[in-house]
């Protein structure tokens, strides 16, 4: 019996958008040679996203990690929570997540993309 496929999205509540980090970094090739390469990196985000940063930041594991900064904010319904027998309301919210994408801190002409086509040439064609 087959699977149905489950998106990656799936995970996610609402919509979601993809995000194309395109980059260069230099690679080694044959011959023990050095050369620039293009790279892409898929990222989703689950929000409007509010800024981008790049530099060497600290995550919330307390590991430096160069690369992105993004930052989104995600829409919270209102719900009803129970604690120890008492229940309270909490209001709907707006809240600000933040995402990091590791990047090699040689990493040059990053460009961030919406559409798959603006990187097709270096994105590998799976599905």
């Amino acid at each position: 019996m087959a699977l149905k496929y489950r998106p990656t999205t799936a995970k996610y509540r609402g919509r979601t958008k993809t995000l194309y980090i395109y980059y260069e970094s230099r690679d080694r090739v044959r011959g023990g040679k050095v050369r620039w390469k293009s790279h892409v990196k898929r990222v989703y985000v689950s929000g409007t996203v509010v800024r981008v940063e790049r530099g060497t930041f600290t995550n919330r594991y307390g590991r430096k990690v160069h690369g992105l900064k993004i930052v989104y904010e995600n829409p919270r319904r209102a719900f009803v929570a129970e604690r120890e027998g008492k229940r309270y309301k909490v209001r709907r919210a707006i809240v600000e997540v933040t995402k990091f994408v590791e990047l090699p801190e040689d990493a040059r002409n990053v460009r961030i993309h919406t559409k798959k086509s603006e990187v097709e040439p270096t994105l590998m064609n799976v599905l």
